[in-house]
């Protein structure tokens, strides 16, 4: 998938910007946001399936228990390419409200290139946090990432910042996150790149009886306008598998229209971690 300025033009801005916050679930085989479940393991495997990008097959575990949450997902492609990714979170409550923890990612891709990253986050009130950190991609080059969110009426602001030590050039990301009504969000992202350049993207979720539709609009620096749709859905399949399909299209400022879709099916199995053992109280 190669629109006029898609999405993936942000990214462009910022070496690895999404690798920072993609937990393993949004590599293949996952719905790409966490999800609100007890502490235990959860595993899923199965088969992957893009327009543009090929297909494969992927395997992908997360652990939650207080205080952390671990996992690590490994991919082949059509081709036989396999790539893997792992990441550490921990999170240790501070007082009401607040807390500290860290992360720790690691990436290889099927060309046997890899990336990485690390930080500190502290939570500073119920919907604010910081973030601190580094990421070393695949060219090896280190990029400096800060991160601060706020929220505030229930729009919530996150800005990022990423200095290449490298070469020294500095990109900013800012976003703001907010819902106009129930079962909508609307997700507003600038992004400046070193020579002053942005790109905007303005996207619209709306939640759907099986899934969620997604609409917006993407602006280069050249104020030039494209638009893109895609409606996702999630279906229980009679095998016992999950399915999840995204199609959609991307129409460029001159009125060429790309198709984009990928669709994933797996199998999920999740096991609670087992109860503390507790000692009888002596007898009388």
């Amino acid at each position: 998938m190669k629109p006029n300025h898609s999405l993936a033009s942000v990214s462009l801005f910022c070496v690895g910007a999404l690798l920072l916050t993609l937990p393993a679930q949004a590599l293949p085989g996952g719905r790409g946001g966490r999800e609100a479940l007890p502490n235990g393991t959860t595993n899923r495997t199965g088969t992957y399936q893009s327009l543009h990008h090929g297909s494969g097959t992927f395997d992908s575990t997360v652990n939650r228990q207080p205080g952390s949450t671990t996992g690590d997902t490994t991919w082949t492609n059509q081709k036989g390419g396999t790539g893997t990714h792992t990441f550490d979170n921990t999170y240790t409550k501070t007082g009401t409200g607040t807390a500290t923890g860290t992360h720790d990612s690691s990436t290889t891709y099927a060309n046997g290139k890899t990336s990485s990253s690390q930080g500190t986050w502290a939570k500073t009130a119920p919907g604010d946090s910081t973030y601190t950190g580094t990421h070393t991609g695949t060219n090896g080059d280190v990029t400096d990432v800060s991160r601060d969110t706020t929220t505030s009426d229930g729009v919530r602001t996150v800005d990022s910042t990423y200095d290449n030590t490298t070469t020294g050039k500095t990109s900013t990301v800012d976003k703001t996150i907010s819902s106009t009504a129930p079962g909508t969000k609307q997700v507003d992202t600038t992004a400046t790149g070193p020579n002053g350049k942005t790109v905007t993207s303005d996207q619209t979720f709306t939640k759907t009886s099986d899934g969620y539709d997604k609409t917006g609009t993407v602006t280069g620096p050249n104020g030039k306008t494209s638009t893109d749709n895609t409606d996702v859905t999630f279906t229980k399949n009679s095998n016992g598998t999950e399915t999840r399909t995204a199609t959609g299209s991307i129409t460029g400022p001159n009125g060429g229209t790309k198709p984009i879709g990928n669709t994933e099916t797996w199998t999920k199995t999740y096991t609670p971690n087992p109860t503390p053992a507790t000692t009888p109280p002596p007898n009388d």
